[in-house]
């Protein structure tokens, strides 16, 4: 394929991802959204991925947060997780993400929670070079994004120069292909836009190859099972006034995707993984 071409559908498909997560992002804490959330999750943090309150509880432990810690989320979304881990460890945190809804979903989070004080975030493209002016930080976290990223490799890169020495980054990636996947099943599990699927050991190297040091792996496909499961279940149950907020059309390809996500990692095709890396420096 042309390159020039290649660079184009890239660029749309990108395009697309970010006007769809702009306009869901508008309506994400709606009463009707709130009320999916909580019967999706169970306890509902803002979250928009496949992680929940119990797993986040968790990696704030693993992060070592605490009031004198500084934490960058990578791809924060609504900035759910983010602001739960402020408000349970005291700590500073920063938000980046594609989509200014999303930012001011945050803002208006921290507000609610009363830790405006302690949150900031702004509008960044991960798949560009970060924002300068950043500072350091001593904990970053990713959560589901890098599978949405054209090269992660970079990006790691940019973790390291954003660390303290010490620092840790947790991501997860729910991407990691550990079976057999149809070319039909890529398709309707990368409906939210530019997807990359990578083999065990890809997120390894790179975090290496970055000089980040890797603590611990987790796999985490579990989540993605009963998540997916209990999204389902909850648009359902909301199946008419979704369908009139989105469209029949709309409704229907979250639910085939879900279904597949759901399917993909039951069988064990693709799986979610966690990694905790960090950075250490020779003296």
């Amino acid at each position: 394929m042309n390159s020039n071409v290649s660079s184009h559908n890239t660029m749309a498909a990108d395009a697309f991802r970010a006007h769809q997560y702009e306009t869901f992002y508008r309506e994400f804490d709606s009463p009707l959204m709130r009320q999916i959330r909580r019967e999706a999750y169970g306890e509902d943090i803002g979250q928009h991925s496949w992680i929940t309150a119990e797993e986040l509880r968790h990696d704030g432990k693993l992060l070592c947060l605490g009031s004198s810690s500084r934490l960058l989320d990578l791809g924060s979304g609504p900035c759910g997780p983010l602001t739960f881990l402020i408000s349970n460890s005291h700590c500073r945190g920063h938000g980046l993400d594609l989509s200014p809804s999303a930012i001011e979903a945050g803002y208006a989070r921290a507000a609610e929670l009363g830790i405006e004080a302690l949150f900031s975030g702004q509008v960044a493209d991960l798949n560009k070079s970060l924002p300068i002016g950043l500072g350091r930080f001593n904990s970053v976290l990713a959560v589901d994004v890098v599978l949405h990223l054209h090269d992660r490799k970079a990006l790691f890169q940019e973790v390291f120069a954003l660390l303290q020495p010490g620092g840790r980054f947790l991501l997860t990636d729910a991407g990691v292909l550990t079976g057999a996947v149809s070319d039909e099943e890529i398709r309707l599990r990368s409906v939210h836009g530019y997807t990359q699927f990578v083999p065990q050991g890809w997120n390894e190297r790179f975090l290496e190859e970055a000089d980040l040091r890797l603590l611990e792996t987790q796999d985490r496909t579990s989540s993605v099972v009963r998540n997916a499961n209990g999204r389902l279940v909850a648009l359902r149950n909301h199946r008419e006034e979704l369908e009139s907020l989105s469209g029949i059309a709309s409704f229907a390809t979250q639910s085939a995707y879900l279904t597949t996500v759901a399917e993909l990692a039951s069988w064990g095709a693709v799986s979610r993984i966690m990694y905790l890396a960090e950075r250490t420096d020779a003296p």
